[in-house]
């Protein structure tokens, strides 16, 4: 890559169908890798969608390669395009594992306070990612469940109006990020409490997910 225009680039990321190789490729040409994070602020057609999901998948496989990037990526965390603002979110979260900076905690209040996004699916995607950050940051796990149970109050949109069922497929993500760290909570009595409201919920997945849940997670408590 290195010395080649950027058009070569795209034609790379336009040609190429298994992105596999092009996560590898990234992982061992910083260059490219810095390519392709610069294409985000300029590039207009899809091909900037296909760029995310290389980072986004090069974060799960080897974050300490895209960390020198958080800065860049935060950027992209109120992006007006929705599916880069949703891969900045997962990608934030990935890196976490490796923050040695403790970037996260500059922009922590700012990400989470898109649980409160008027699209329920940027609030599913803080919410599945959530268990990332408490993971790497064990010290915020009362903090951020505590946000977390904030959820079945907020209102999510749909079309413009208030969408109840969008609260309900929120309340589904929420199980299943509790799911990953419930035996780790310092809360609880306060999730099960939640899980347990969740039996009666409008959505038949969701009573099932709760049904599970309080099956794996009730007992001896």
């Amino acid at each position: 890559m290195e010395g080649h225009e950027p058009i070569d680039l795209k034609q790379l990321l336009m040609m190429t169908e298994d992105l596999d190789d092009l996560v590898l490729e990234a992982e061992k040409n910083p260059i490219m890798l810095k390519a392709i994070i610069e294409l985000l602020s300029s590039e207009t057609s899809s091909i900037k969608f296909t760029a995310t999901k290389i980072i986004r998948l090069l974060s799960e496989r080897t974050p300490k390669c895209v960390y020198p990037y958080f800065d860049e990526i935060v950027s992209w965390m109120h992006h007006t395009n929705s599916f880069i603002k949703w891969d900045a979110i997962r990608i934030l979260a990935n890196l976490c594992a490796v923050d040695v900076d403790q970037k996260f905690m500059m922009i922590y209040d700012d990400y989470f306070s898109l649980l409160h996004d008027q699209k329920m699916i940027t609030a599913a995607t803080v919410i599945g990612n959530a268990w990332k950050i408490i993971e790497a940051w064990p010290a915020l796990e009362r903090e951020v469940t505590c946000k977390l149970l904030e959820v079945p109050n907020i209102t999510y949109f749909d079309k413009g109006e208030p969408s109840p069922e969008c609260n309900c497929i929120a309340c589904g993500h929420l199980l299943d990020c509790f799911d990953r760290y419930f035996d780790q909570s310092k809360l609880q009595p306060q999730i099960l409490s939640f899980a347990t409201n969740q039996l009666t919920s409008s959505r038949k997945a969701v009573i099932k997910k709760a049904e599970r849940f309080m099956k794996n997670h009730s007992a001896g408590v």
